[in-house]
C-alpha cells in the first residue's frame, strides 16, 4: 500500500511541475506577441504622424502659393483709390466739388458719433460711480453687522475694485476722445 501511495505521489507531482513548465510557456509566447503587438501600434502611429507632417507641409506650400498669388494681383491691379475712374456724368470740377462735399459729410458723421458715444460714455460713468459706491456702503454695513465672512467680503471689495478700474479705464477714453475733439473742431476751420 505505502508503494501504491508513492507512487501516486511521484505521479501526482510530475503531472504538476509539467503543466508548470507547459504553464511558463505559454505566458513567455504570450508576452512576445503583447511585444510584437505594441511594435505594430508604435509602427502605425510613426506612419500617422508622418502623414500628419506631410499634410503640414502641403498646406504651408499651399498657403504661400496663396499669399504669393494675392501679392501679384495687388501689383497686377496698381497704386492708388482709382478716384475719378468712375465719375458717371460728372466732369472735372464738379466731380472734385462732389468728391468734397461727400468728405465733409462723412466728417461731420463721424463728430456726431464722436459726440453720441461720449454723451453715453459720461452717462454709464455716472451710473457705474453710483452703483460702487451702493455696492461699497452696502459692503460695509454687512461687514459692521458681521453677517458676512473675511473671505467673503475680501472677494466682494476686489469686484468693487475691479468694476472701479473699468470706469477709471472709460473715463481715460472719454478724455482721449475730448483732446481728439478740439483737433477735428481745428481741421474744420482750415
Amino acid at each position: 500500500m505505502m508503494n501504491i501511495l508513492k507512487k501516486i505521489t511521484l505521479a501526482l507531482c510530475l503531472c504538476v511541475l509539467a503543466s508548470g513548465v507547459s504553464y511558463a510557456q505559454q505566458g513567455k509566447e504570450k508576452a512576445e506577441k503583447h511585444i510584437q503587438k505594441e511594435k505594430g501600434k508604435a509602427k502605425a502611429a510613426h506612419k500617422k504622424e508622418k502623414e500628419k507632417q506631410e499634410k503640414i507641409k502641403e498646406e504651408k506650400a499651399k498657403e504661400l502659393d496663396d499669399e504669393a498669388k494675392e501679392v501679384e494681383e495687388k501689383a497686377q491691379k496698381g497704386k492708388g483709390h482709382a478716384y475719378g475712374k468712375n465719375k458717371g456724368e460728372l466732369k472735372g470740377k464738379e466731380f472734385g466739388q462732389e468728391r468734397a462735399r461727400m468728405a465733409q459729410l462723412k466728417k461731420e458723421e463721424k463728430k456726431k458719433e464722436l459726440n453720441e458715444s461720449m454723451e453715453k460714455g459720461n452717462e454709464k460713468i455716472i451710473e457705474a460711480n453710483k452703483k460702487i459706491k451702493a455696492s461699497k456702503d452696502q459692503l460695509e454695513k454687512e461687514k459692521e453687522k458681521e453677517t458676512i465672512s473675511k473671505e467673503e467680503y475680501e472677494e466682494r471689495a476686489e469686484k468693487i475694485k475691479k468694476a472701479e478700474k473699468g470706469v477709471k479705464d472709460l473715463e481715460e477714453k472719454i478724455e482721449k476722445a475730448k483732446a481728439m475733439k478740439p483737433a477735428v473742431a481745428s481741421e474744420e476751420q482750415e
